[in-house]
């Protein structure tokens, strides 16, 4: 999930952003600059420039896109937007100029968006690896923001009911993001019950940490929110006072691990994504996409970033025993659905042979792992000698038992291992989306060798750790 690119703010002088701008006359229109077709739906977003525009902007989708049977107005509001293309239901510059006319006049309550804050926070019980650090700083400014809000505009009952609310649908959200990712190590890398509560208890304490700094940067926010022409509203927007926060507490620091925690922010998604490829492997296994030798060269593959994580000092020591010591369970879970399909098609009378070749895997991953170590960590290396080992255990595993999976099919993968695919097999639309990935410095996949693909994939890896 990739950060939209912000509306443009509007130009005012006098800015709930910058109130150090000289004043201007309130009653005058403001004049909003507004890109085409952006997604405010998508809003969610992670970036800390969330602009007064894009506030404005979300607002008067909530408002506008809410169609009801037997309301005209809305339903013709509908129908024109649909019929001028926009599928995305976003202002004109006119509507957003009005509405922010409105907002600045009449302000804005303090009531919650339950329904659209309950599934923004569910959005992340499926969190990518890569944006674990951004998400857990999301959902708690959000929450923070929220409760603040409450607590501006609710007493007594009110407010007891409303944060009873708001923490029923916190713990569902956290629930959701701790949940999926203890998911993903369980059923992937398979962690230990302990290493799993470890896991959980230091995403626990990482939300904590953050929900303390951003309940300190609360006052710093909405002062910064009181002033300016769009103070009326601006606070009680709980999403871009949430940026607000987000932007004015980051944590720089993820190899840190607070007090009760067990791992850092580093380590949970360098742990994520590893996760991610063994998920990968294995859910191609499942539908007949790997067979025990090619599992061994792409576990092997991710096996040998995990040591170069540890070699270098990237993950803590806790991380690099939990790597090390799940990695037989992630092997298992990998031939496990490689036998499974296997059992399908013996059934099926497509595949003569249901037993998966444990020594075939075996042998090809601990010959690439054995030239990684012992030749300085060169991943290419390492490759070409499992690619030399698998040729020889694969063609034994023939000789055995003649299972169509390592007669003519590999003898074919091997000797195309190194060799660059012609182009006059590509159609023409392949030939034109690598020319325009040419371009931009990028090599595509379909044009390289199965090897030059595995460097290529080394070499981002070593650049991206390199650049800490």
């Amino acid at each position: 999930m990739q950060p939209d690119q912000p509306q443009k703010d509007i130009p005012l002088s006098d800015s709930a952003v910058d109130p150090s701008g000289p004043r201007r006359d309130q009653s005058a229109p403001p004049t909003v600059s507004l890109p085409p077709q952006i997604d405010i739906f998508n809003l969610k977003g992670f970036r800390c420039r969330y602009s007064v525009s894009d506030a404005a902007a979300s607002l008067w989708q909530r408002e506008n896109t809410l169609v009801r049977r037997n309301d005209a107005p809305s339903v013709a509001r509908l129908q024109a937007r649909l019929r001028s293309g926009n599928f995305r239901m976003t202002p004109t510059q006119e509507e957003l100029q009005d509405f922010l006319i409105r907002l600045r006049r009449d302000g804005l309550d303090g009531q919650i968006d339950w329904l659209g804050l309950a599934a923004e926070l569910k959005s992340f019980q499926d969190t990518p690896a890569e944006e674990l650090d951004e998400s857990l700083n999301y959902m708690a400014s959000r929450y923070v923001s929220v409760l603040d809000k409450l607590n501006r505009n609710y007493k007594g009952p009110a407010l007891a009911e409303q944060a009873s609310k708001l923490e029923r649908l916190w713990a569902a959200g956290t629930a959701g993001l701790t949940g999926g990712y203890l998911q993903l190590l369980q059923n992937s890398l398979g962690v230990s019950d302990a290493d799993a509560q470890a896991v959980q208890s230091s995403l626990d304490v990482l939300m904590d940490q953050r929900i303390h700094a951003y309940r300190g940067a609360t006052a710093q926010a909405n002062a910064a929110a009181q002033t300016g022409p769009d103070r009326l509203w601006l606070q009680n927007h709980d999403a871009y006072m949430a940026a607000r926060l987000r932007e004015a507490m980051p944590f720089p620091e993820l190899d840190f691990i607070p007090d009760g925690g067990t791992y850092s922010v580093h380590d949970l998604t360098a742990a994520g994504q590893l996760a991610q490829s063994y998920q990968s492997e294995i859910e191609s296994a499942g539908t007949g996409g790997r067979n025990e030798a090619q599992l061994a060269l792409n576990l092997a593959f991710t096996d040998m970033k995990a040591e170069t994580l540890i070699q270098q000092g990237l993950v803590s020591g806790q991380m690099a025993a939990l790597l090390r010591r799940s990695r037989s369970q992630g092997h298992s879970a990998a031939l496990a659905a490689a036998g499974r399909y296997l059992l399908v098609q013996s059934s099926r009378a497509i595949s003569p042979s249901a037993t998966i070749e444990r020594t075939v895997f075996q042998d090809i991953y601990e010959a690439v792992l054995d030239a990684y170590r012992q030749n300085g960590g060169n991943g290419a290396e390492a490759i070409c000698a499992g690619v030399a080992l698998g040729k020889a255990a694969t063609a034994r595993a023939y000789a055995k038992k003649p299972a169509a999976r390592w007669g003519k099919s590999m003898e074919q993968y091997w000797e195309a291992f190194y060799t660059t695919p012609p182009l006059q097999k590509q159609t023409q639309a392949d030939q034109q989306i690598e020319q325009l990935l040419a371009k931009i410095g990028c090599s595509p996949r379909r044009s390289n060798s199965t090897y030059q693909n595995y460097i290529n994939d080394w070499q981002s890896f070593i650049a991206v750790i390199a650049k800490g």
